[in-house]
């Protein structure tokens, strides 16, 4: 039996840490036996790809362990009918090798998801001891311009370009009967992320720009090679899953197949929900836990068996955690009792993630704060962090990764936002035992409310400005009946229950769906209303993100917005959320909690604190745009020349006139410029010299670009315009303009570059053949010193 591994890394579109994901997946896999075949820089073309994963199922046999890993982009183009980022038949999934911005209408470089989902079940027909790793997004999003770069392109592929090209495959022979539309049954696959979320990479503790898959998985196999102890992926994915989250909240991965298979190996391994206790000194040592994310503060009942539950008359007693190592955790039994041969412990507490903050300076009100906070289990002051403490003329504030999160304050207000800081990140890093997983599938839909109907939006990277409305729909796909409740953590860190009314969650028999924002007597579509909070400064936009929270049993989600958890009965569940609405603190010892299975799915969008604009009226026949409004946090700037070339006259049926215009309007940060050429004795079929540079200079934030075509005439378009303020406007206006003035105007194509893109200059974006109406031409994004045309 041999192990091999074919280990893909694809650096396109301003990632940085692909080689070192793979670097780092080689050695991470080599104490595992196996023998890794890298696919890296012009290797990882789409041809070179797919040559090495040929390659690799012809020397497949059939008791060979095989990893197929993959770094880099993921892009997709979404369902014309269902809106953007909603799950469907027509939604196309990709990944993007490094040759992939040289794709043609004949010579598409991407390789799909039909194709990859063939060549892995070709793979499983020679050995079922598959795993495959994707540290990718698999939809496009809006990336925030912070230290994370996102794995995903920021606008949609062509949906013309990938069905051109899977019906060229088809017509080659490319055997889709061995998809299975309900994934492989004999491959794991650990994704980055939800199909809807982001992905992205960043600079570990250790300082290397990595994939927060890849960083969190390398390490988590080392620790279990060093334990010795056969875990399933289950288990692993959740320790992977944890450590994204507390590196980036926006990152839930995921595994999907056979995920209770034990590591690299067929056989599978029954869910583990206790750990083994041995005597160790004046303490007991509690075996693998730290595997599982256990953490000094957590709290187990010692059982004198493999008991399924933990019981309050036959325990031993209790242990709170006081310290790990990379195999084990330790702590004092309460009770002082012998612990025999065969004893286990059950997690029934899970201490909360500390916030880290920075409360350093020589005012003595931060010196008060970082008393106060002290003896707060889930706040921690450190040297550098992320939010911090700053003093200003009118008090104390807190700050993020965004700004300031209110107006200046006292001490014991600042301290009370610490918690509630703090509490946020726990909710929006709460995740489901690998034990008690709930296998009941959900859909989940996310749309804007306009006169009634839902527009759909992304579940992750989605704008919503103050004062427009939202709502969630849930779908029960499973056999069982769920309850469902929403929890919002908005932009001031408060959390709050979307469904008061039902407030152990709304309950979904088999095939049922229930739309929060509706109204359930009229059947009307009202939509969650969205503001912006008056506590916190109208600056920039900042995150805000809906927690669904998915249960076999009704669970009171009530305990959030108590002070405490003292009852008893509640369900282990019950007990985590009690936990964290009184901010960590531990009142009583534990008393053993019911297991509920659950399930946690996040929504994360964008608040905008500005009302909606109009809107917009001008329609292009090409629309490139992102999704969601180019938003960005850093004055990122670049010198960059945008030129048009290449103008071709197809059939010039619209005007059935010899003399045209072209119109190319470009802003940037609230400047605007407007280029104009004149084409006279144009015939059909005819190249046009048009070889222009419609704009030369410094884009900040975003360019946008918008071309159009006219019937010739003498109009000043530039002279026309003023800044209105925003550039929907300016772009409405100006396509007003020259259709009134010149009788008729084709909007041709229409375009947002923005900094996380550096402005199309890495091509990804920025150099673009437009077919559109009787015309096609080029636009392309330079540096000013590069010549096009």
């Amino acid at each position: 039996m041999a192990r091999k591994a074919l280990l893909i890394g694809a650096q396109t579109g301003g990632l940085t840490g692909v080689a070192n994901d793979v670097a780092a997946m080689a050695d991470a896999l080599t104490p595992w036996g196996f023998q890794s075949t890298r696919c890296e820089r012009q290797n990882a073309s789409r041809a070179g790809i797919l040559d090495a994963y040929e390659r690799l199922i012809a020397q497949a046999r059939p008791d060979d362990a095989v990893v197929v890993y993959y770094s880099g982009h993921g892009a997709y183009s979404p369902d014309p009918d269902r809106g953007w980022g909603t799950p469907g038949h027509r939604v196309l999934q990709l990944i993007e090798p490094t040759d992939f911005a040289a794709s043609t209408e004949e010579d598409f470089r991407g390789i799909t998801a039909l194709e990859l989902s063939v060549l892995l079940a070709r793979l499983t027909e020679r050995t079922r001891n598959v795993t495959v790793v994707l540290d990718c997004c698999h939809a496009s999003h809006m990336s925030r311009d912070r230290d994370p770069v996102v794995k995903a392109r920021s606008r949609p592929v062509p949906a013309r370009l990938i069905r051109a090209h899977l019906d060229t495959l088809r017509r080659e022979g490319l055997p889709v009967d061995l998809w299975e539309p309900t994934g492989n049954p004999h491959a794991v696959r650990i994704a980055a992320c939800g199909p809807e979320q982001l992905a992205g990479e960043a600079a570990n503790a250790d300082g290397v720009r990595m994939g927060y898959l890849t960083d969190a998985l390398t390490r988590s196999l080392a620790e279990l090679r060093d334990s010795g102890l056969a875990l399933s992926w289950a288990t692993v994915v959740d320790r992977v899953r944890q450590r994204v989250l507390a590196a980036w909240p926006a990152q839930r991965p995921e595994v999907e197949g056979p995920a209770r298979r034990v590591v690299f190996d067929t056989a599978e391994a029954d869910p583990v929900a206790t750990f083994p206790v041995s005597p160790v000194r004046d303490r007991v040592r509690i075996a693998g836990a730290p595997l599982f994310g256990v953490r000094p503060g957590d709290e187990f009942v010692v059982m004198p068996d493999d008991s399924p539950e933990a019981d309050d008359d036959r325990k031993l007693g209790d242990v709170l955690v006081e310290k790990i190592d990379a195999q084990a955790a330790y702590g004092v039994l309460s009770s002082g009792k012998a612990v025999p041969l065969g004893a286990r412990a059950h997690l029934v507490r899970a201490a909360l993630p500390a916030l880290p903050v920075r409360i350093t300076g020589d005012d003595p009100r931060l010196s008060a704060v970082a008393r106060l906070v002290e003896p707060v289990p889930i706040v921690r002051a450190v040297e550098d962090a992320e939010v911090r403490v700053e003093a200003e003329a009118g008090g104390l504030v807190v700050h993020d990764a965004f700004g300031p999160l209110h107006v200046p304050q006292g001490v014991d207000a600042v301290v009370a936002n610490l918690k509630r800081v703090a509490q946020a990140r726990a909710l929006r890093c709460l995740t489901e035992d690998p034990w008690l997983a709930l296998p009941t599938p959900v859909t989940i839909g996310f749309a804007r409310v306009v006169d009634g109907e839902a527009v759909p939006m992304p579940r992750s990277g989605a704008v919503v400005h103050s004062g427009e409305s939202i709502c969630v729909e849930v779908r029960n796909e499973g056999a069982q009946t769920v309850y469902v409740s929403l929890l919002d953590i908005g932009v001031s860190q408060k959390i709050s229950v979307l469904n008061p009314s039902a407030p152990s969650g709304v309950r979904l028999d088999a095939g049922r769906s229930y739309t929060f924002g509706g109204n359930d007597y009229t059947g009307a579509l009202a939509g969650l209303a969205v503001s912006w909070p008056s506590s916190v400064p109208a600056g920039e936009p900042r995150p805000e993100t809906i927690v669904v929270l998915v249960s076999a049993e009704p669970t009171d989600t009530r305990v959030l917005e108590q002070s405490g958890v003292r009852g008893g009965g509640l369900s282990r569940l019950e007990r985590h959320l009690g936990q964290l609405g009184a901010a960590g603190v531990r009142e009583t010892a534990p008393e053993a909690a019911r297991p509920v299975r659950f399930a946690v799915h996040t929504i994360d969008f964008d608040l905008v604190p500005t009302p909606a604009p109009a809107p917009e009226t001008a329609v292009f026949q090409v629309d490139d745009r992102p999704a969601t409004p180019p938003w960005t946090r850093s004055a990122r700037s670049s010198e960059v020349s945008v030129r048009l070339s290449d103008l071709v006259v197809h059939h010039n049926r619209r005007f059935r006139r010899s003399a045209v215009r072209l119109d190319a309007l470009v802003v940037t940060d609230g400047e605007f410029h407007v280029h104009t050429e004149t084409f006279t004795d144009i015939k059909d079929g005819e190249r046009l010299p048009l070889s222009a540079c419609a704009f030369k200079g410094t884009a900040r934030s975003a360019l946008d670009i918008a071309v159009w075509v006219s019937p010739a005439g003498g109009l000043d378009l530039a002279d026309r315009l003023r800044w209105p303020g925003s550039v929907a406007r300016l772009v409405d206006t100006a396509d007003a303009v020259l259709r009134r003035e010149l009788g008729e105007a084709i909007g041709l194509y229409r375009t947002t570059l923005t900094a996380a893109e550096h402005f199309g200059l890495s091509r990804t974006a920025g150099d673009c053949a437009v077919r559109a109406q009787d015309f096609s031409f080029r636009c392309a994004v330079v540096e000013p010193s590069v010549r096009v045309g």
